[in-house]
């Protein structure tokens, strides 16, 4: 297969609220740039499956006038458990009411009060209630920001394009390689600047409530580039997932929306005693206690725990208005879907995969240790910590893509357009053809997908141990070695076979680093719960976990952990 080739100023890699925010600053640069989605904008990636909450202190402007950008800069470091680098928070806290205030002139609808103030609501972790409520949730952001994209006229978006390598001259990054699953064709993006805003590793677990295609696909390509990889133990876990009905699975209910002013539930084990005291704790700390309750055999038929509104003093039609304010497609969908109604009986739930705390180790300009290779969003992962504060994952895709969309333009102008190093594309090439090369026994991409999923969730769940990690480390490479044995057919439009061949190799790559991070950080923390090591250890571990590759295999290390405005007191 040969390459169609393009240039480009910036090359953005994502369809969803990062990468869009990424491409409109570009644009306000004024330079072009390409917007490779492996689906479609608006509708692809984590965004749309969003609620409401994204978080911006305006204080005066919002619900409570004592809340300060300096405020959620210190609920995010002691949510993260002082594991993030303060240089990027500052950037989440100090511009996020700027950055909602863009989208609104985008034409994002957030819910008021009367005087002109935002309606905002409070989450566990928030000094002060902060979490904006945007109107039709994630979906709308999503596809607000997409039209915004599609009206510049230097954005070029390629929609069913998956990205699966990026481009090197010597040591720094160029551009990347995809597939265009229109046409068939392999496309060498030549870039100044590349972005990646991929999203999360979420769905490299079975159970998870994310989309299937976050795999983990930009994360693995830096790491295969050379870049750092941080702490990808922290693996944040959602505590109430739907787990029956299956026709509902993996659905999010909020156990927030328990709070006295909302709904005023209870989460209780399989007997009907309430397993979380409220005020509600934050997220890591809520897994832990449904988690506890599930292993010490109290939980329901199906292996969770029970959201129960029906415990609630306000009666059912006043919890029933709750969701139908809140969630009201959500709640909706379950009634639709399997016939529940959240407001008249129990529903099991527990936890899933649900975000990446860990990513791409950034600067406060989202450089990553690469030359011209950057990230912003979630597949970024030197900012959240151990633990992310309800409400910052839609914050952190504004606030950080406008900074990396704004810094990778600037440094654009002052590169030029560079060629891929002839011997790096045709191993690319010569990858592609591997896996449609006719073989007389080939294996099917899928069934590596499978064995990937099962051995995360199994080896590497909330709790995890030594033992059970070399296990699943085992299983994963030895599925590296299974990947050469894949066959897929030779067609030429919508090879969907082919990209999950491809997909497969990446997902290895992302499951094989994620299970040696886990490994190496001997201590709990956050999402990270070693059964052998089950005590927290700031001496030696309030600390990166970095990892990089070195002669074809992964290098674990510590790195300082960049305090600006608050260090930790003992």
């Amino acid at each position: 297969m040969d390459f169609k080739t393009y240039t480009t100023d910036v090359v953005v890699v994502g369809g969803g609220g990062a990468a869009c925010r990424a491409a409109i600053e570009v644009s306000e640069k004024g330079l072009n740039s390409i917007m490779l989605d492996k689906g479609r904008p608006g509708r692809s990636g984590a965004t749309p499956c969003a609620l409401w909450s994204i978080q911006a202190p305006f204080g005066p402007r919002g619900r409570d006038e004592r809340d300060t950008p300096e405020q959620y800069f210190e609920d995010m470091v002691n949510a993260g458990r002082f594991i993030g680098d303060q240089n990027i928070t500052e950037i989440v806290a100090f511009t996020a009411c700027d950055r909602i205030l863009d989208m609104e002139r985008y034409g994002v609808h957030f819910k008021k009060y009367d005087d002109g103030r935002f309606f905002q609501t409070p989450m566990p972790g928030q000094t002060y209630p902060r979490s904006c409520f945007m109107i039709e949730n994630g979906q709308h952001m999503s596809t607000v920001l997409a039209k915004e994209v599609s009206r510049r006229d230097n954005i070029e978006v390629f929609k069913d394009f998956f990205v699966f390598d990026l481009l090197k001259n010597g040591e720094a990054v160029v551009g990347v390689l995809g597939m265009d699953l229109l046409s068939g064709e392999l496309v060498a993006i030549h870039a100044k600047s590349t972005v990646m805003a991929t999203g999360g590793y979420t769905s490299l677990w079975g159970f998870s409530d994310n989309p299937p295609t976050l795999t983990g696909d930009g994360v693995a390509m830096a790491y295969l580039a050379g870049a750092d990889i941080v702490d990808l133990e922290f693996n944040q876990y959602y505590g109430t997932d739907v787990l029956w009905p299956p026709s509902v699975k993996g659905s999010v209910v909020l156990y927030e929306l328990m709070i006295d002013e909302f709904a005023d539930g209870e989460i209780t084990d399989k007997d009907g005693n309430i397993i979380i005291e409220k005020p509600l704790p934050i997220r890591d700390e809520a897994i832990k206690i449904i988690y506890d309750t599930i292993r010490a055999g109290k939980g329901t038929p199906h292996g969770g725990v029970y959201f129960d509104t029906t415990l609630s003093p306000k009666g059912e039609a006043a919890v029933r208005d709750v969701f139908k304010t809140m969630t009201p497609k959500h709640y909706q969908f379950l009634i639709d879907a399997a016939g529940i109604d959240l407001a008249k009986e129990p529903l099991e739930v527990g936890p899933a995969s649900h975000y990446q705390c860990g990513g791409i180790y950034i600067n406060e300009r989202g450089e990553s240790s690469v030359e011209g290779l950057y990230a912003c969003g979630e597949c970024a992962g030197n900012f959240q910590g151990a633990n992310r504060l309800a409400g910052s994952a839609l914050c952190d895709t504004q606030t950080t893509g406008a900074q990396v969309g704004g810094c990778s333009a600037d440094d654009a102008k002052k590169r030029d357009i560079l060629p891929a190093d002839k011997s790096d594309l045709e191993g690319k090439k010569e990858l592609v053809n591997m896996f449609l090369s006719n073989k007389d026994k080939g294996t099917r991409p899928v069934f590596v997908k499978e064995e990937i999923l099962k051995t995360m969730d199994k080896h590497i769940a909330p709790f995890r141990n030594a033992e059970g990690m070399k296990k699943g480390l085992s299983i994963i490479e030895s599925l590296k070695g299974e990947l050469e044995n894949i066959a897929v057919p030779d067609i030429k439009r919508y090879n969907f076979e082919l990209e999950e061949a491809l997909e497969a190799r990446l997902m290895a790559e992302a499951a094989q680093i994620t299970f040696g991070s886990a490994m190496f950080r001997k201590e709990s923390r956050g999402h990270h719960n070693r059964e052998d090591y089950p005590e927290t250890d700031n001496q030696n571990w309030r600390c990166h976990t970095i990892v990089k590759q070195v002669d074809g295999k992964p290098d674990y290390s510590k790195r300082d952990v960049i305090y600006t405005r608050m260090k930790p007191q003992d």
